[in-house]
């Protein structure tokens, strides 16, 4: 057998090759001016050209289109269907006519007819093709061996590369966090140094994630081209032709497969190193000394930091990404497990009730709990639960008296009734509901009653102008609100609301996903006052979404991504 760039090789294979395709003809027809093509490669040119009559793509003499189409053109009978099927098989020597490659020339390492072999391969050690075929099959086994500990080395490889991506990008967003709270805390003038330092710390951040991302873009590289070897290997093992075999088994052995092509591959070359920009400490740093530049070389006065007030932990995450939003969360079963509604952002219609250990395992599903749900303990240490129904209930478990809840639900646009229900004394499975009032109020998201049942704090959400939520305070028994929340900054954007006994005193809470914090509000006769931040700085608390109690006095609070935090206070 001639070998590619042969005369003769080319020759050969020029006969029986179209010249639109250039593929081995298959149902070549012969055209008036002697020149051959697919049938297929002939009705898509007619289609394409919509004409009588069309072009010979070699010689552009015009020829007309038989009335019953390019079928009816001649069929090329000097062209055998054997043996354009045997040269497409790979099968058939293209140097002499009608001899099929059954012999393989060792030194040449080629198949070659026997006709090869009284010629040009005279002198040549050969032997049996199915023999040659059957000892590449055994040592392409040996190379896939070889390839799967490659592509195993290399998917873990990936693996750890993305990972450490994925905490680079954590550790920018947990940042970002803390920035944005301290600029909430200082005047407006200090705007410009927290640009200055966010604008850096996106440098910074960005030159790492260059260079992580570089690393990463390498491996898949490698892990693609072992598997692209892997699955060649296979094929060629289950269902390859002789020839094939023999092909593959040369790239094994010489070729991207060789054992040393693959060593290279897999020779251990991730560094991890520390990563000082994006540390806490460093940030501080060059916040101080953006505020020296700005202020002309002022001396930066430190202001005392208070005791910590709370300790905080995350439990695990639920959901699978940053797109996961958690819509409500209720301690349950004496605080070891809790249940949790989520779903992808957008999507809460879709969200089903799953209930959680404090190890993040799912115990159960309530797939027909859909839309956002304020799941509150009812019945004391038996943790009964209440759900709510699509898009308009929600429940507010009272602190002082456990077997009673207050329920919001939406009667119109633009009005909600307020609920009372009660467990039945002779019957825990059962509850006694009466309406208290009706109060005049928008599209609610969260909703929470404190201690002495008479205030009512709802978070109401317009959507006009990027969906503007506001937090109102409602007096029992008062149709209309008392008073409007006006936080610190126009970026809050509030998810929940929660009443929590904190440093002696019940306290209002309102998770702002805005600033990733949580507000801690004193209520003043009708008066919603902003006191401080709970836990301000706190890399973990990133965009919260929901916040609830249990009954060892800790408070729940749900982030971004599924994150499931408790604060803890410190007595």
């Amino acid at each position: 057998m001639a070998t590619e760039g042969d005369p003769a090789h080319e020759e050969r294979r020029e006969a029986l090759t179209c010249c639109l395709c250039l593929e081995i003809y298959t149902s070549p027809k012969l055209l008036p001016c002697s020149h051959s093509f697919c049938l297929k490669c002939l009705q898509d040119l007619t289609t394409h050209l919509k004409s009588e009559s069309v072009p010979c793509p070699q010689c552009r003499k015009r020829v007309k289109v038989p009335p019953g189409g390019v079928a009816s053109f001649q069929n090329n009978f000097y062209l055998n269907p054997q043996d354009l099927d045997k040269a497409r098989d790979g099968t058939l020597c293209l140097t002499h006519s009608n001899q099929e490659l059954d012999l393989y020339c060792e030194d040449c390492k080629i198949a070659v007819c026997l006709k090869c072999v009284l010629t040009k391969h005279k002198q040549h050690d050969t032997m049996d093709l199915s023999e040659a075929a059957s000892e590449a099959k055994s040592q392409l086994k040996q190379s896939q061996a070889r390839l799967q500990t490659a592509v195993s080395y290399m998917t873990d490889e990936v693996a750890a590369e993305s990972k450490e991506l994925k905490d680079v990008q954590d550790k920018e967003a947990a940042l970002q966090a803390a920035i944005q709270g301290k600029r909430a805390t200082l005047v407006a003038m200090v705007d410009k140094v927290c640009d200055d330092t966010l604008a850096s710390l996106d440098r910074d951040s960005g030159e790492i994630e260059s260079h992580v991302s570089k690393e990463l873009d390498s491996k898949q590289s490698n892990l693609d081209e072992l598997c692209q070897l892997q699955q060649q290997t296979q094929q060629a093992i289950d269902t390859g032709t002789s020839y094939k075999l023999l092909f593959v088994a040369n790239e094994m052995r010489e070729g991207r497969g060789s054992p040393q092509a693959v060593k290279n591959l897999t020779l251990p070359k991730r560094n991890y190193f520390w990563r000082p920009q994006l540390n806490r400490e460093m940030a501080d740093k060059a916040i101080e000394q953006h505020i020296t530049q700005f202020f002309g070389g002022v001396q930066i006065v430190q202001v005392e930091t208070k005791a910590p007030e709370v300790t905080v932990n995350k439990l695990f995450s639920c959901g699978d990404g940053d797109d996961t939003e958690v819509f409500s969360l209720c301690p349950y079963d004496n605080d070891s497990t809790v249940w949790l509604s989520f779903a992808r952002r957008k999507y809460r219609e879709n969200a089903p009730c799953e209930k959680f250990d404090i190890k993040g395992t799912n115990i159960t599903t309530q797939p027909d709990a859909l839309g956002k749900q304020s799941y509150k303990c009812r019945g004391g240490s038996k943790g009964l639960c209440t759900t709510g129904s699509a898009g308009g209930w929600l429940s507010s478990f009272n602190k002082s008296q456990t077997k009673t809840i207050f329920r919001m639900i939406e009667t119109s646009g633009k009005e909600a009734d307020i609920n009372i229900e009660k467990v039945k004394p002779q019957d825990e499975l059962k509850i006694e509901s009466t309406r208290l009032f009706t109060i005049k109020v928008g599209a609610h998201r969260a909703f929470d009653v404190d201690s002495s049942e008479q205030l009512f704090v709802v978070v109401e959400e317009a959507c006009v102008h990027g969906c503007q939520r506001q937090v109102f305070l409602y007096r029992r028994g008062k149709e209309k609100a008392v008073s409007t929340y006006t936080p610190p900054t126009t970026a809050c954007q509030p998810s929940d609301v929660c009443f929590y006994r904190l440093g002696g005193r019940e306290v209002l809470l309102v998770a702002d996903q805005g600033t990733d914090s949580v507000h801690v509000l004193h209520v003043q006769g009708d008066e919603l006052k902003f006191d401080r931040y709970l836990a301000p700085g706190c890399p973990l608390l990133v965009q919260p979404t929901a916040l609830n109690t249990d009954t060892q006095g800790r408070l729940w609070v749900a982030c971004r991504g599924g994150a499931i935090l408790t604060f803890t206070p410190i007595v």
